[in-house]
């Protein structure tokens, strides 16, 4: 009885994970074999496949400008996220102190709250100190906020695994404190640090939940500005668009599987 149990219990389990893997996945295949449509508007299955709106996505005015601003966003806020991260995951991976749970639970918050609550949790901080003259630097802020638990997971993992017996030799035979990070700690950490950083890249470069509340329109990136054009205009040129972020967003993933594999993030 409790082998027939347990049997039905894994069928359950692989039956709904299939269906969550279509769930997730049928979206995404549906926008990139409708971004090759020869329509003029947006329709699946495409009645002919045509290149027509790759191009035409290249050249839209918007394109190139909400590009930069998005690069700009996502790699300064990963670096400072990467800095940040280095610091917390040492502090968790190499210390014990009153208050530790607490301080974890605020670094790895993000990954919980939802992202509308965050956006708007920092566009209401922003009104009350005035500081809406300034959107560039508080989309950095704002995404620096929502990609440290990133990097703190996995240089976290990468720390937590390193042999301190390693650091505590270098200092014994004089090493300072930062030439002993630098030339035994973060050649050790370095994939969690690679691994973190493509991921935060990736995560700010496609996010729109926290934008939306936080551009202005000097400052609008490349998702936010994907999501206005598919609310007016009906054509597939936002489809065009996002099957070259996913194909970016892919390669990302495939770069941190096979370098440092994705489990860096499961593990501490």
């Amino acid at each position: 009885m409790s082998n027939h149990l347990i049997y039905i219990g894994r069928a359950a389990i692989n039956v709904l994970a299939v269906f969550w893997f279509i769930f997730l996945v049928t979206p995404i295949v549906v926008t990139v074999i409708a971004s090759f449509t020869s329509s003029s508007y947006l329709i699946f299955p495409p009645p002919g496949f045509s290149l027509q709106w790759y191009f035409k996505g290249m050249g839209v005015h918007w394109f190139w400008t909400t590009l930069g601003n998005s690069l700009i966003i996502a790699v300064m806020s990963t670096a400072i996220a990467i800095f940040i991260g280095v610091i917390g995951a040492r502090v968790l991976a190499r210390h014990k102190f009153v208050g530790r749970g607490i301080f974890e639970y605020v670094v790895l918050s993000p990954l919980i709250i939802p992202g509308v609550v965050v956006g708007f949790a920092l566009f209401t901080f922003i009104i009350l100190i005035d500081f809406q003259e300034s959107p560039l630097v508080n989309l950095i802020i704002g995404h620096t906020v929502v990609t440290i638990p990133f990097t703190v997971r996995s240089i976290w993992s990468s720390m937590a695994y390193s042999d301190i017996s390693l650091e505590e030799a270098a200092q014994s035979l004089g090493a300072t404190p930062w030439a002993t990070f630098w030339n035994v700690t973060f050649p050790m950490i370095l994939p969690g640090i690679i691994a973190g950083a493509i991921i935060a890249f990736t995560f700010s470069f496609n996010d729109v939940t926290i934008s939306a509340f936080l551009v202005a329109k000097e400052t609008r990136t490349l998702p936010v500005e994907l999501m206005s054009h598919i609310e007016y205009v009906p054509d597939p040129t936002p489809a065009s668009i996002s099957s070259i972020m996913i194909l970016i967003t892919l390669a990302f993933f495939l770069i941190v599987e096979r370098t440092v594999g994705i489990g860096i993030f499961t593990e501490k």
